[in-house]
């Protein structure tokens, strides 16, 4: 495993060097995203070759999820906090709207779809949307802590401060 990490160089949790400037509670939901959409995707790709889901019903539903995620990831307002020079989330007013909007969603998607989709293909679809919406809000939370480490001189890719 190591070599692997070496060779893809990809960085120990640990020795991450964002981790001294990412809230560990932002830092672990970025983690937490990220595995999700690995899955959701991963299970999307495995219906579209298996045949249970086409490839335009599954970016059908992936691409308007990714817009709805990204939207969803204003959820969190995440901002600079000075006295523990740390990057921190916190949800605002405009976040519990989102949020409740995103919850109505989540549990209203198998009713507004199953009028025109049915059986494994709803499920699948659901899938595809929830990997978008996922990856939305992982891409949005991640250009907001970019835009705010590199206001204040952190480099989100190498490690070195200006």
């Amino acid at each position: 495993m190591e070599r692997i990490k070496k060779y893809l160089k990809i960085p120990k949790i640990k020795e991450h060097h964002l981790k001294k400037h990412i809230d560990r509670k932002l830092f672990n939901r970025l983690r937490i995203f990220f595995v999700i959409v690995v899955i959701l995707v991963g299970l999307m790709l495995y219906d579209v070759f298996e045949g249970i889901l086409g490839v335009n019903l599954a970016f059908g539903g992936f691409i308007p999820g990714l817009l709805i995620g990204f939207f969803a990831s204003r959820i969190f307002l995440i901002h600079w906090h000075e006295e523990s020079a740390k990057v921190v989330s916190r949800m605002d007013a405009i976040g519990v709207i989102i949020l409740l909007c995103y919850i109505f969603f989540a549990l209203s998607r198998a009713w507004i779809f199953e009028h025109w989709i049915h059986g494994a293909a709803l499920t699948a679809f659901t899938f595809s949307i929830m990997g978008g919406i996922m990856l939305g809000r992982l891409l949005g939370m991640r250009l907001n802590i970019k835009k705010i480490l590199s206001d204040r001189g952190i480099s989100f890719e190498d490690g070195n401060s200006h």
